[in-house]
């Protein structure tokens, strides 16, 4: 089974105004960029209270800094991206430590491009982002919904 978590910061967010500028400057048209750090957990019935667990881990979460939302789905919402890294293979180990009850984690980088309403932008604006900016093809792959 799969649990998939989502890691926003609570303070300003650096790396996705940096993209918003670099999406502007590509000339698309984007009013606000969302990203999030994806945890995905590959566990079995003993993990227990994982989002608990997790919340407790520095690496993942500083509760000064950052929110913890558990996903419903495995995959990203329509209008989101998730970017990892080519051929993963899951760590068993996370800041150096196991997590009783996980076989498996992986790390992607959500991203959310919002228009001027805040509503995601267009699916073609979304595409050619991922193609100029948001992944590198070489040691990246793109994940839709």
């Amino acid at each position: 089974m799969t649990q998939t978590f989502a890691v926003t910061l609570t303070i300003p967010d650096n790396e996705a105004f940096t993209a918003f500028e670099t999406l502007a400057r590509l000339g698309i048209p984007v009013a606000r960029v969302v990203r999030a750090d994806i945890w995905q957990f590959e566990v079995d019935a003993s993990a227990g209270d994982l989002a608990g667990t997790i919340s407790s881990i520095e690496t993942i979460h500083n509760p000064n800094k950052h929110r913890l939302a558990a996903r419903e789905s495995d995959r990203p919402i329509p209008g989101e991206v998730w970017v990892a890294t080519r051929d993963e293979a899951p760590a068993t180990l996370v800041g150096g430590r196991a997590i009783p009850g996980v076989r498996g984690v992986r790390r992607r980088t959500a991203w959310r491009l919002l228009d001027d309403s805040g509503r995601d932008v267009a699916p073609h604006e979304l595409d050619r982002a991922i193609e100029t900016f948001l992944c590198n093809p070489a040691f990246q792959v793109a994940i839709t919904a």
